[in-house]
């Protein structure tokens, strides 16, 4: 099965929602946290439609004034235009909030909406599962964005990070583990104006949990490749895949230390790095790139999120940089290398 046929239920609930407010003024409540932004970049991403207002219910939160982010009051002021506006909550529907909405004029499922309850019905904190951190999922509030349905829509396990020192075979080259979600990936593919053909194929070096293997599925490349060395991390990766029935001549998950991946690498024309391991591995691993293009010659992209060892690609000789952009998660600054 395709990932994106299975994500569709997801996209549908958002879409429904969305499409209403074409043509209208869009405020965004509760804007502070992954939600908010997550909503925030699938209206501009899916529909073209841009936020007029973002409010944040939390200001303990120091930010800089010069920030357009508005406080709750402002459904007070008769401002402008924001009592005709339709209001999307980025967090869940509480007693306070519902009051508050309907005080100044706003009916719920008309021109306020509850995304929340749309996504995961009464469901919304998760509780501890009591395993073990390679297999332990998100505890809290969920979050709305692609791959948190996932965990709790099929029991698959992505967004839970885990630290350096918690894992043991990478030793001190490994970097943790992270995930990068659809937000992310699909921003940097689209400014790179990646249309994906069907000799085209990605590989994931440090593809962990397989956050970003789903998310390039997702995007549209039919064959993504991916090395992960850790086994418990690598054991949750294969049972994400086989919750979702990915198919398997999609996929090539490879359990081995990256270095050692050389005829392997022949297949792929691009390659993604989010700081999977030190610079000692790193340096190895664009060698092997590099002896894959000289024993077949094609383009070749090179992705690195937090390019901190830039030099050791643009060194090679082989590869140029073509362009640096910026996207919105903590480590903001991306390279995009291509073969001279």
């Amino acid at each position: 099965m395709k990932i994106s046929d299975t994500i569709d239920e997801f996209r549908e609930i958002l879409d429904e929602i969305m499409i209403k407010a074409l043509h209208r003024r869009v405020i965004l409540y509760g804007y502070e946290s992954y939600t908010g932004r997550f909503l925030k970049w699938y209206a501009e991403y899916y529909h073209d439609i841009r936020i007029d207002y973002l409010v944040s219910t939390d200001m303990s939160r120091g930010r800089a004034y010069d920030q357009e982010i508005f406080r709750p009051s402002l459904l007070e002021f008769e401002y402008r235009d924001v009592k005709d506006a339709y209001v999307w909550l980025a967090e869940p529907l509480t007693n306070d909030t519902e009051k508050y909405l309907e005080k100044y004029g706003y009916i719920k499922n008309d021109t306020y909406f509850d995304f929340y309850t749309a996504i995961y019905g009464n469901d919304i904190i998760a509780k501890d599962d009591g395993k073990d951190i390679f297999h332990r999922k998100k505890v809290g509030r969920r979050d709305i964005q692609f791959l948190e349905w996932l965990e709790w829509k099929y029991d698959c396990n992505f967004v839970t990070r885990i630290k350096k020192d918690e894992i043991a075979i990478a030793g001190e080259h490994n970097e943790g583990y992270g995930v990068t979600t659809q937000k992310e990936i699909f921003e940097i593919l689209s400014r790179c104006h990646c249309i994906p053909h069907n000799k085209d194929a990605i590989f994931d070096y440090g593809c962990g949990k397989g956050g970003a293997v789903v998310s390039f599925l997702d995007y549209g490349f039919e064959m993504v490749g991916g090395v992960e060395y850790e086994p418990h991390i690598y054991e949750v990766l294969m049972d994400n895949m086989k919750k979702l029935n990915v198919d398997e001549e999609s996929i090539e998950l490879i359990c081995n230390d990256a270095v050692n991946l050389n005829a392997e690498l022949d297949k792929y024309n691009w390659f993604y790095f989010f700081l999977p391991f030190d610079i000692h591995i790193f340096k190895q691993c664009i060698v092997n790139i590099c002896k894959s293009y000289k024993r077949k010659q094609r383009k070749i992209k090179i992705i690195s999120i937090s390019p901190y060892s830039h030099n050791v690609i643009e060194e090679t000789g082989v590869f140029r940089l073509i362009m640096e952009l910026t996207i919105d998660m903590r480590q903001r600054v991306v390279h995009i290398y291509e073969t001279r």
